[in-house]
């Protein structure tokens, strides 16, 4: 007596690995039927697919649910996605994945060169950081030229937004505000 697909899934979850055996001569048809429709897409073989075919059932018996469907439609869209994997093809929304048409910026250009496509690539927070650092080494520049307590005071009003004595703090603004500091401060702006 033949028993159901969902029979056996039953009793392969419930620990019986011995019936996937009978579960695949029992699905196989229909394997070969939906990877008849594959062969040959990106030089996929039918031994490929029947490989295929197969990890889509031991992927399908692990996350059947019979409530849902029946198992051979359960089946049926685990082919799918299991052929398209096999045979290089994408689903409409792997097509969208950007890790699909990922490549890697360490890859080299050519064969000839060991240029990457990194090399090629304008990293826009990298020059932002760049810029700020410059930015820093510059003003910290002029702030040398300042008396070390009023320097002290611009760097914790301004880079530690801390309380400073107003008398130095402002003493050491004047200063800044001199036509030929406030010249080459522009520069960072």
């Amino acid at each position: 007596m033949r028993v159901s697909n969902e029979e056996l899934v039953a009793l392969i979850q419930a620990g019986d690995s011995d019936k996937l055996v009978v579960l695949w001569t029992q699905v196989r048809r229909m394997v070969y039927q939906q990877a008849a429709r594959w062969v040959g897409l990106n030089g996929t073989t039918m031994e490929d697919l029947e490989q295929a075919g197969f990890i889509a059932m031991l992927r399908a018996v692990d996350t059947y649910d019979p409530t849902k469907a029946k198992f051979s439609t359960y089946l049926f869209q685990r082919l799918r996605a299991e052929f398209s994997a096999a045979t290089g093809q994408h689903t409409k929304q792997a097509r969208f994945d950007p890790l699909q048409n990922a490549v890697s910026l360490d890859a080299p250009l050519t064969d000839e060169e060991d240029a990457t496509l990194a090399d090629f690539i304008h990293d826009p927070a990298a020059a932002a950081e760049m810029g700020k650092a410059e930015v820093r080494i510059g003003v910290a520049a002029i702030l040398a030229e300042l008396p070390e307590d009023q320097q002290r005071a611009v760097r914790g009003k301004y880079w530690h937004d801390l309380t400073v004595d107003k008398k130095t703090l402002n003493a050491a603004m004047k200063r800044l505000r001199h036509p030929d500091c406030s010249r080459r401060l522009k520069a960072y702006l």
